[in-house]
């Protein structure tokens, strides 16, 4: 009897330990990880749409969703993170312009949050 309530008790802990991970939400930034989020600023009279291409917060090439940024306004993309010390893809189109992109470094910095300029 008491090696049947043991089990029973460790089935129990173990269903509860895997219940538990699961209903904890998870943060797009993994502590310990060196990513950041991207700001963009845009210092022109224009319209800017923007989506980031590069490696994430776990090492994969992924890219983000399209992102706008108002004329003389700064936007972030929300909830994408990008590897600190590395390079990323910035894919954007000004107004009606065509889609065009440059090359961006993300620095190495304790801040969550790495901003670059489009003028």
């Amino acid at each position: 009897m008491h090696a049947l309530r043991r089990k029973a008790t460790l089935a129990a802990l173990a269903v509860s330990a895997v219940l538990g991970t699961l209903a904890i939400p998870a943060t797009a930034h993994a502590d310990g990880v060196a990513a950041t989020q991207i700001e963009l600023c845009n210092d022109s009279p224009v319209q800017i749409r923007f989506w980031v291409k590069g490696y994430n917060q776990f090492n994969d090439w992924d890219d983000s969703p399209v992102w706008t940024a108002n004329a003389h306004t700064c936007a972030t993309g929300w909830n994408y993170w990008w590897k600190k010390n590395a390079s990323v893809e910035l894919h954007y189109k000004r107004g009606d312009a065509a889609w065009t992109w440059k090359q961006a470094y993300v620095p190495r910095t304790n801040s969550d949050r790495t901003t670059l300029r489009l003028s």
